[in-house]
Order: structure tokens, then sequence, then C-alpha cells
């Protein structure tokens, strides 16, 4: 399944592009010394941003399916079912 819709795309490369900013800001406070608490927060910033992109995804993927008024196929149950695997 694709993302199709512009606006999810859009959405979903937003949040990836502020978490790669986020992750090289760690790089950095690590290359400066700064503490484990302000490290760890960042890296929990991260963590956060990574769900809510993959919320995001799995979101768009469901709006694909509700264009379709819902009509669930076998498929489209076995491709969820994957996206709920992946996210454990």
């Amino acid at each position: 399944m694709k993302i199709k819709d512009a606006a999810g795309k859009k959405r979903v490369w937003d949040r990836l592009r502020r978490i790669e900013g986020q992750i090289r800001g760690v790089i950095q406070m690590i290359e400066d010394e700064a503490g484990v608490r302000e490290i760890l927060q960042q890296l929990s910033a991260i963590r956060s941003a990574m769900g809510q992109a993959m919320n995001e995804e799995i979101v768009c993927s469901l709006e694909r399916l509700s264009e379709k008024k819902w009509s669930i196929i076998d498929k489209d149950v076995e491709e969820i079912r994957d996206f709920l695997k992946v996210i454990r």
C-alpha cells in the first residue's frame, strides 16, 4: 500500500524531516559532551515523533480504505495486520 494522498504524504515527510533535524541535534550534543539527561530528553522526543509519523502513515492507509467506502477485502485486512505487526 502506498501513500497516494498528497497532503498525507507531506505530513509524513514533514515529520520525518523534523526527526532528521532532531537526530542531527543529538549527534551534536554527544560531540559537545552534553549531559546525559538532556540527550535522553531529546531521544525521548525523537521516539515520540517516530510514533507520530508511524500513526500518520497508518491513518493515510486507512483513509485510502475509507475512500473505497470501507469495502475492505481480505488483502486489505492482511496489510493492516502487517502494519500492526511492524509497529509492535
